[in-house]
């Protein structure tokens, strides 16, 4: 059974190493490592004095740090010997390389862990099928789909656009789609089928949504009847 020893909340020796270069307060790239390194080689002596189990991972660095140690001692700059250890570091700079990186994989990790405590308090819900609640629209006949209608109406619009006149006084006035519905009635009695474009003749955008919204809801009372003679032809509107 593989035991994982944590000491003082340090998660291996990495850990403790960006620890003591944080508490310096400098920039790792001001620091003499040689400082760090006799930290930590006092850190886990003291914690053989005391009888406290250190983990081997710990001793490994330490015995890469006593090595690092006495080669820039004897001023040796080349290793004649291949190291297969797991840390394997050759340099001083090499050591803040590995210290760096280390600290930037802990500061992800950090951020993946903050991520998921607010992930706990989300909750979701599986899709729900909402096939039986499905309806069937009533709106349109004969060939004539809703999308028809939208692509008439924004013509509609484009269209009236160029139709405003240049000078204009801005005055409100409430137009219902009641209103709208009686005079498209009205207008139907005259002339039994009409281009769909001959209901918009105002070019103000709540004429035009009002206007709209009334051919809707006759033809979904089926007062009207809403086709076309083909594909991309104009839409008729004709009295039932």
């Amino acid at each position: 059974m593989n035991l994982k020893i944590h000491i003082e909340n340090f998660d291996g020796p990495m850990d403790l190493l960006l620890h003591l270069v944080k508490s310096t307060k400098l920039d790792i790239y001001e620091i003499q490592m040689s400082e760090i390194i006799e930290s930590y080689l006092t850190y886990i002596a003291t914690l053989q004095q005391l009888n406290i189990d250190v983990g081997s991972e710990f001793l490994l660095m330490a015995s890469t740090l006593i090595h690092l140690k006495s080669k820039k001692l004897i001023g040796k700059t080349e290793e004649e010997e291949t190291n297969d250890d797991e840390f394997n570091i050759q340099s001083e700079e090499e050591l803040k390389e590995r210290i760096l990186e280390y600290e930037k994989y802990k500061s992800i990790t950090e951020d993946f862990h903050s991520l998921e405590e607010k992930r706990k308090d989300i909750y979701t819900k599986v899709p729900s099928n909402l096939k039986q609640f499905e309806r069937k629209s009533e709106l349109t006949n004969d060939g004539v789909t809703i999308d028809d209608l939208v692509q008439a109406f924004l013509n509609i619009q484009a269209r009236l656009h160029y139709k405003e006149p240049v000078e204009t006084k801005i005055t409100k006035k409430e137009i219902s789609i009641e209103d709208r519905v009686r005079k498209i009635r009205d207008y139907l009695k005259i002339k039994k089928r009409v281009f769909f474009e001959e209901l918009f003749d105002v070019p103000t955008k709540e004429y035009i949504i009002a206007t709209f919204l009334a051919i809707l809801e006759m033809s979904k009372a089926r007062e009207i009847r809403l086709f076309q003679e083909r594909n991309f032809k104009q839409i008729e509107v004709e009295s039932v």
